[in-house]
């Protein structure tokens, strides 16, 4: 059985509870609290609307990360047209020369 998690009405702290229509007691206050189907509906259109709402807020941020990316990338770009370029200069100034494969020997 599915586990949900809802807040007692009179504790305001957080109790696990089966996903079946019964009576349930807090763990923290002693209070009996009655899971309707009522109350079982509104939690459904209230992980409903918040999943909506988080997966939103997921794109936004991804989005508005990704601008501030490529308007660093951009700039980088404007600043030095081969910064990117970085390590292919060193390793060229340090005299490093990648290793030959052995087909290389007979392509000529």
């Amino acid at each position: 059985m599915k586990k949900l998690i809802i807040t007692c009405p009179k504790c305001r702290k957080k109790m696990k509870i089966t996903n079946k229509i019964a009576k349930y007691k807090c763990p923290h206050c002693s209070e009996i609290y009655k899971f309707n189907f009522f109350s079982f509906i509104d939690l459904n259109i209230q992980s409903f609307f918040s999943n909506i709402f988080n997966k939103i807020t997921y794109k936004y941020n991804n989005f508005k990360n990704t601008y501030k990316y490529m308007k660093q990338l951009k700039q980088h770009m404007k600043n030095d047209p081969n910064w990117s370029n970085y390590r292919k200069q060193q390793s060229e100034e340090n005299g490093y020369q990648p290793k030959k494969s052995f087909f290389s020997k007979f392509k000529k």
